[in-house]
């Protein structure tokens, strides 16, 4: 293989709008009159070829894969925001759907007879406070 005629086609496939057609004619000339030279030139124009769509390629699946990421991205963002809507919803109807009771509905009696009740005389002497300890908390 001939490198000088390498960096040539290199130069030609690569460069070749920078090329002044003299050249150009030159190198389409001598790769027509010599066919060892025109199968480097066919071999090195299909390498370029499948580099191209090599790249071309892996930037189509670069692209693919960024979008598949940002469709989960966004699957993840629709399915939290939903899950959130639920649970916000479901604790501001919880209350609009429970009965209208009082706090005190679950207390037996009424409000006021847990003060104006009146002890058993009998609890009393089984109180395990005495008078005498009553009487220096007052003081």
């Amino acid at each position: 293989m001939d490198n000088n005629f390498q960096d040539r086609i290199d130069e030609y496939l690569l460069h070749g709008d920078t090329m002044s057609e003299e050249a150009k004619a030159q190198f389409l000339k001598e790769i027509e009159e010599n066919t060892e030279k025109k199968k480097q030139y066919e071999f090195t124009k299909n390498v370029k070829q499948a580099m191209v769509s090599r790249g071309e390629k892996l930037k189509a699946m670069t692209e693919f894969q960024k979008e598949i990421k940002h469709g989960r991205r966004k699957s993840w963002l629709w399915i939290s925001s939903i899950a959130a809507i639920l649970v916000i919803g479901f604790f501001a109807i919880n209350p609009l759907f429970m009965e209208k009771n009082s706090p005190t509905d679950n207390v037996r009696g009424d409000e006021n007879d847990v003060f104006d009740m009146t002890a058993p005389t009998d609890s009393i002497s089984n109180d395990s406070i005495s008078t005498d300890t009553v009487m220096l908390l007052h003081e």
